[in-house]
């Protein structure tokens, strides 16, 4: 918040509670400075209640306008922030703060476009303001105009060098176009500039997690060191566990996670939040979600508390866990998106589990780690701070409502093979495209087509995958792209096109494997060493589709190959794959919620034979 103009009216600050004797009078400008120093300082109701003051002195004042704007965005008021600071800027239009903030309340209503106006408008009044510059980043990047974010990004950082905020999504743009050095660089630059960034040390070690070559223990050590560096300080909650240890008694489990949403975990584990026994186990939800959406109401439908964490901190969602007696927590998703590892660390409930990340939380709080027995074998090199805890089947997926129905196998019609793959382009790397290019090769005029939202519209990033496809002696007309942003129902439309998914390493698919079965296309995937490795080989596995899960590059080629020659089988695949989905446990929510409540009580009765109880 910036300086403002002087103002000499003069404003009573009345009945609000500024530390300022009642009657005492104040000019506009001091009331507006003692305003900001309680805004800055995080007393927001102080500080609207004097900026309310000042307009009520004088209604037409562009800069307590603007910072009351900034006040409602901050408390999740988009709409009343767009009316504050569109009247702001009727006043004074070339007020480059407000256009900015108005761009950042237009963002909290995913109205995008018109994000791209004001921060450009910004930009044109005052050039070297890095947030606008940064904040425009953010918006391009969501619209998948992804060069274009990197270049305000990167215009950010040259106008504030320690910038770590624009360095970290600098290092998220190029890992979406695959340029996962430049990314793991621009990470490092964040994490320099600010060494206890979570959200920085996160993206690395996501981003280490789809480079090729790296050992399990080379990634356990570095998800050692994130903990080290972001956990280390964080002491246990001063509060005593209260929770009473008796092993059979009905158990409050809390969900924490920022995917309560339209979201691939968020669609994992609606069906469990539904199904749940409540006679059993009363449900709890943490939720960091910024965006409601449809798929949020639902989540808050199906549970018995739902409380939203957004703006608090990690230690005062820990506190707000202890008061409420969770039993269980179980931390979804813990290194993507705004999830909230951390909140283990301060041990909020007596029994805390890690579901739906994709590796080690390298929490030594963090108790248990949800698996199967093919993602994790009992002869896993992976290596966790948590203790495993092997479920009988991992995923579990509701029914694609919304998809068309399936068709027939598209090479009957176009006389060719087509291979697929909708993963994100991050998955694409140069050990990907030289064995995709060695089966394109071996298969006599088959295509590839590539498609992920409308990334791939990026011309950077189609150039180069298709200078690695032309360095590996396929010719630029055999690779294709799908660029369009689709509804759901158009995304899976284009499996129709597809006669075989190929799955990409290390790091696999997981929902992007289960649509394309489900839409009858067979997905051959590479097995590796880790969880992120095996997620797809996971899927075929219990679908009783192991003959499609290759062991070694060499069988990965060859299953494509013998697959791609036989029409007979692909047919079969097509009007079978649905029907052998829906009959499996993949999509059998009852049966696998009660696998999962089992793991729960089986955890609690643990701790509950740990604790004394005294005489």
């Amino acid at each position: 918040m910036d300086k403002t103009d002087n103002v000499n009216e003069c404003v009573n600050p009345g009945d609000v509670d500024d530390g300022f004797p009642e009657q005492q009078t104040l000019t506009l400008q001091r009331a507006l400075d003692l305003a900001v120093q309680h805004h800055s300082a995080g007393d927001l109701h102080k500080a609207e209640g004097i900026y309310q003051k000042i307009l009520q002195a004088d209604p037409d004042q562009p800069e307590t306008l603007n910072l009351l704007g900034v006040i409602a965005y901050q408390v999740g008021k988009n709409d009343i922030a767009v009316d504050l600071l569109t009247k702001a800027i009727s006043l004074k239009p070339d007020y480059a703060d407000a256009h900015s903030n108005l761009g950042l309340a237009l963002y909290g209503l995913r109205r995008l476009d018109d994000t791209l106006i004001h921060y450009s408008k910004a930009i044109q009044i005052k050039p070297d303001y890095a947030e606008a510059h940064y904040n425009l980043g953010i918006s391009l990047r969501e619209l998948g105009r992804l060069d274009e974010a990197i270049a305000h990004y990167c215009k950010a950082i040259q106008i504030k060098p320690d910038y770590f905020e624009a360095h970290n999504n600098l290092g998220n743009a190029h890992k979406r176009l695959g340029r996962l050095c430049e990314a793991i660089a621009s990470y490092g630059e964040a994490l320099a500039i600010k060494p206890e960034f979570p959200e920085a040390g996160k993206n690395l070690l996501l981003a280490m997690l789809y480079v090729p070559g790296r050992s399990p223990g080379e990634l356990f050590t570095e998800h050692l060191r994130f903990s080290e560096n972001h956990a280390i300080e964080i002491s246990p909650l001063e509060e005593e566990l209260s929770n009473e240890p008796s092993p059979d008694r009905r158990l409050k489990v809390g969900y924490l996670s920022s995917d309560f949403r339209d979201h691939p975990v968020g669609y994992n584990i609606l069906p469990l939040l539904s199904s749940h026994d409540r006679t059993k186990f009363e449900i709890y939800c943490y939720a960091d979600v910024r965006r409601p959406d449809a798929i949020t109401e639902r989540f808050q439908s199906c549970v018995d508390h739902w409380n939203t964490i957004t703006g608090k901190s990690d230690a005062e969602v820990a506190s707000m866990v202890r008061a409420d007696e969770i039993d269980v927590l179980v931390c979804l998703a813990g290194h993507f998106d705004n999830n909230r590892p951390l909140v283990c660390a301060h041990r909020a409930a007596p029994v805390q589990v890690s579901y739906h990340d994709v590796a080690t939380s390298g929490l030594e709080e963090m108790d248990y780690f949800l698996t199967d027995n093919f993602l994790n074998p009992l002869d896993t090199k992976e290596m966790f701070t948590e203790e495993l805890y092997r479920l009988s089947v991992f995923y579990q997926y509701p029914p694609v409502e919304e998809a068309p129905p399936v068709a027939a196998v598209p090479g009957e019609q176009t006389g060719m093979v087509t291979f697929g793959s909708f993963n994100n382009p991050t998955k694409v790397n140069e050990e990907v495209i030289r064995l995709w290019a060695e089966i394109l090769g071996s298969v006599p005029d088959s295509r590839l087509l590539l498609k992920y939202m409308n990334w791939y519209e990026q011309a950077s990033l189609r150039d180069r995958v298709v200078e690695r496809f032309s360095a590996c002696g396929i010719e630029q007309g055999r690779v294709t792209f799908a660029v369009a942003r689709d509804t759901i129902k158009e995304h899976l439309g284009h499996y129709c096109d597809v006669d075989i998914a190929l799955d990409p390493f290390p790091f696999s698919g997981a929902t992007t494997t289960f649509q394309a079965l489900w839409m009858g296309v067979p997905v051959i995937s590479l097995a590796g060493e880790t969880f992120t490795g095996r997620m797809a080989a996971s899927i075929l596995h219990h679908l009783g589709l192991g003959e499609l899960v290759a062991d070694t590059p060499e069988a990965y080629v060859a299953c494509a190959q013998d697959l791609a020659g036989d029409v007979a089988r692909l047919k079969t695949f097509r009007t079978t794959l649905r029907d052998r989905i829906t009959s499996s446990q993949l999509c059998d929510a009852p049966t696998y919620t009660r696998t999962v409540e089992a793991a729960y009580r089986d955890m609690w009765r643990t701790w509950c034979a740990q604790i004394k109880i005294p005489d």
